[in-house]
C-alpha cells in the first residue's frame, strides 16, 4: 500500500512539474513575436474620424495625404510636460507655414477620447490626434527599426518624399521651428 501511495506521489509531481514546464514554453513562445520587417502598412485613425495611411520602408515613412509636406510625427502624452511645451510651437509652424508642413500626433499616455478632445479644444490643437491605445504594432515597429525605448516627446522628422530626416527622442534644447529649418536644408 505505501508503495502504491510513493508511485502516485511520485507520478503527481512528475505531471505537475510537467504542467509547469509546459506552461512556461507557451507563455515564452507567445512572449516572442516575430519580428516586423522595414515595410508595413498602418492605419491610424484620429480622434476626429480621420484615417491616416502609413506605408513604411527602411528609413521611410509615407503617410497617404500628407505627401510634398515636412510632417513631423509625434509621440507624446498629455501628462507629459515637455510635450505639452512643444504644442505650441507646434500650432504656431502649422498655422504658419501648412502648406509646407504637417503634424500627426499619437497621444501615448492612453487617456480616454474626451480627455483628448477636452485638450484639442482646451489648447487650440490644430493638427490631428491619434489615441495611443491601439498603436502597439506601431510602437513595436519604432522599437525594433529605430531602437525607440518609449521615452516622449519623440519627433520624427519626415521629408516632403517620406524619408526619415530625424528621430528626436525628449527634451530638446533646440525649438520645433529650428527643426523644421534644419529639415528644409536636407
Amino acid at each position: 500500500m505505501k508503495k502504491n501511495n510513493i508511485l502516485f506521489i511520485l507520478l503527481g509531481i512528475f505531471l505537475l512539474i510537467s504542467i509547469i514546464f509546459i506552461s512556461i514554453k507557451i507563455i515564452d513562445q507567445d512572449q516572442k513575436q516575430t519580428p516586423l520587417s522595414a515595410k508595413q502598412n498602418f492605419t491610424l485613425n484620429s480622434i476626429d474620424g480621420k484615417s491616416f495611411n502609413l506605408k513604411t520602408e527602411k528609413k521611410k515613412i509615407i503617410i497617404d495625404g500628407m505627401e510634398n509636406k515636412i510632417v513631423f510625427l509625434k509621440v507624446f502624452g498629455w501628462d507629459c510636460k515637455f510635450c505639452m511645451k512643444e504644442v505650441p510651437q507646434l500650432i504656431e509652424l502649422k498655422n504658419t507655414i501648412s502648406d509646407k508642413f504637417a503634424v500627426l500626433a499619437i497621444e501615448a499616455q492612453n487617456h480616454t477620447l474626451d480627455t483628448s478632445l477636452e485638450n484639442v479644444k482646451k489648447y487650440g490643437i490644430n493638427y490631428p490626434i491619434i489615441l495611443g491605445e491601439n498603436q502597439d504594432k506601431f510602437y513595436r515597429y519604432l522599437q525594433e527599426q529605430y531602437g525607440w525605448t518609449g521615452i516622449i516627446p519623440l519627433t520624427i522628422v519626415i521629408s516632403t518624399k517620406g524619408d526619415v530626416l530625424a528621430f528626436e527622442l525628449g527634451k530638446k534644447s533646440y525649438s520645433l521651428s529650428e527643426l523644421f529649418k534644419a529639415s528644409l536644408e536636407k
